[in-house]
């Protein structure tokens, strides 16, 4: 996910005079479904908060600190089931803090030298991840999440695109966590899936529907129990957790 992160981090930071502290922002995301009765569409409003910080590992003794609010979306379809396009993905819990990236990135443009004339920024790059994090919170309506992204900067003969859409996952039995299973984009509609900058609050229904979630993950890693030890030997759906669903469950 090497040029998604960085894109949200092109995209998202902005230095404040001492540094310090970041400003926060919240992004909608929107699902689109072909249904038998219409389009419908349903949303889940997420919070980013960034933040400067001391590092070992970064040459200039700083970096990046994202943390998200924020809960998958709940997709009641005309059948009666439930569908929930998760908050992260089971082989990426940073997801939610870059997914805005490939949406909003190519439609902010770089900054030319003279344009920007904040102070706090120390050097060209900088003055220019200032600008662009300007940029993107100047973004007004919605704008396509694609499905995929192709960065291959290597050439690897074995690179496959990464995926930008959550996973979609539904339950058998909605009071029986282990009953989740994975189901495809395709077969409940969805055409399209958009970002916007938006200042609605964050969204909080999830354990309305799931009311379990915080208590059954107190007690197990994962919803099916007893998933392989190693990661290459799982599938996304054997890892997925109850934090996929909500970043709130222990505050």
């Amino acid at each position: 996910m090497v040029v998604c992160k960085w894109l949200v981090t092109v995209a998202a930071l902005m230095l404040s005079a001492c540094g310090s502290a970041l400003p926060d922002y919240r992004y909608k995301m929107t699902v689109h479904i072909v249904a038998p009765d219409g389009d419908r569409a349903y949303s889940s409003v997420r919070g980013i908060h960034s933040e400067y910080v001391s590092s070992m590992m970064s040459s200039s003794g700083r970096t990046i600190k994202d943390t998200f609010q924020g809960e998958a979306i709940i997709i009641d379809l005309p059948s009666g089931r439930t569908v929930y396009a998760l908050l992260s993905r089971p082989d990426d819990p940073d997801y939610a803090t870059y997914v805005t990236g490939p949406a909003l990135g190519p439609h902010i443009p770089r900054a030319n030298g003279g344009d920007v004339s904040l102070t706090s920024a120390k050097g060209a790059f900088l003055t220019e991840i200032v600008s662009r994090r300007e940029a993107m919170l100047a973004l007004k309506g919605v704008y396509n999440l694609p499905r995929t992204v192709n960065h291959n900067p290597s050439h690897r003969d074995d690179y496959k695109p990464e995926p930008m859409w959550p996973l979609f996952v539904t339950f058998d039995d909605p009071a029986r966590p282990a009953s989740v299973r994975e189901v495809s984009p395709e077969s409940i509609g969805v055409k399209q899936i958009t970002i916007e900058i938006t200042d609605e609050p964050v969204t909080e229904l999830v354990q309305q529907k799931l009311p379990w979630l915080a208590d059954y993950g107190r007690k197990h890693g994962s919803l099916i129990p007893n998933p392989p030890r190693y990661l290459e030997d799982s599938t996304l759906i054997q890892r997925v957790s109850p934090t996929d669903f909500s970043s709130e469950l222990y505050k």
